[in-house]
């Protein structure tokens, strides 16, 4: 029996973590990737006792170091033949400029530059399913988000909210150019628009957007909500062999941003090449 495996990177919070549990119920085998080793041991116990299967597993890796991605990368292909679904769901909202081991801004890292990275690393995996799928998430944030190749990761001009909302436009720009690059592939990649979702990243955001993070939550989605489209785009048929498109509750969604042009996305593409050869990382 075919039993698709699924990649989760920021899987024992929040909308990842809900997103595993559902997808195991599935029927899928379901890798949790990270930071936390204790965490992501007991969401397996958790997931193998409610499917009767063992249905889980976990690699602990930290995104603001890449070297523990290639790790990732190496471990998972160490274990598993092939991998069907590579979910890209981890992320952060920091609140201060800070560079992690790498050189690189943490946002820009954690939330852009690592899932690029992993889906580098992870392609001929993803080439050796029935129809590998890449689902990226996004957030209808980067409507505020700008592409400005000199200041990718603040180096002139930082905000808190600038920083994330950026990282999420880059996700999805990305997204798209990997898709068109994917053409001649069985592979597909779309990004995903989760909602505002009552999360611990939400309710633990700095200064002042904890407030407005309060503020929201009577309106909030719940993580069940939010996880659906993920989901839906890891398991459907219905979006079998649709790539390069842009999800809100599981509807495909206008992308509605000057900067998503092939000359911007493929610049970003280079320019995040760049970046990896220059931490001496990338690989063909």
């Amino acid at each position: 029996m075919y039993k698709p495996i699924c990649l989760i990177t920021g899987a024992t919070d929040g909308i990842g973590r809900v997103t595993a549990i559902e997808l195991a119920a599935r029927g899928f085998v379901v890798v949790l990737a990270a930071r936390n080793a204790a965490k992501a041991q007991a969401l397996v116990k958790e997931i193998e006792a409610a499917t009767g299967h063992r249905n889980a597993d976990c690699i602990i890796a930290d995104l603001r170091s890449l070297a523990e991605v290639r790790q990732l990368s190496e471990t998972f292909r160490q274990r598993y033949p092939r991998l069907d679904v590579l979910i890209n769901n981890a992320g952060i909202f920091s609140g201060v400029r800070q560079l992690t081991g790498d050189g690189f801004e943490t946002t820009y890292q954690v939330n852009y530059l690592a899932p690029f990275y992993l889906s580098h690393l992870l392609l001929d995996m993803l080439k050796q399913a029935d129809q590998g799928r890449i689902v990226n998430l996004s957030s209808s944030v980067y409507t505020a988000g700008k592409f400005d190749p000199g200041n990718l990761q603040g180096e002139r001009r930082f905000s808190t909210f600038g920083s994330y909302a950026n990282s999420k436009l880059l996700m999805l720009l990305s997204t798209v150019e990997l898709a068109s690059r994917l053409k001649a592939t069985p592979v597909t990649a779309n990004a995903v628009h989760p909602g505002v979702v009552k999360t611990q990243m939400m309710l633990r955001a700095p200064g002042i957007f904890r407030a407005v993070a309060y503020l929201a939550l009577p309106f909030a989605l719940s993580p069940q909500q939010g996880a659906a489209t993920s989901v839906h785009l890891a398991s459907s048929p219905d979006v079998e062999g649709t790539s390069g498109k842009y999800f809100v509750r599981a509807r495909e969604t206008d992308v509605k941003t000057a900067f998503n042009t092939p000359e911007n996305r493929e610049l970003l593409w280079n320019l995040s090449m760049q970046s990896l050869q220059s931490a001496g990382l990338a690989r063909s």
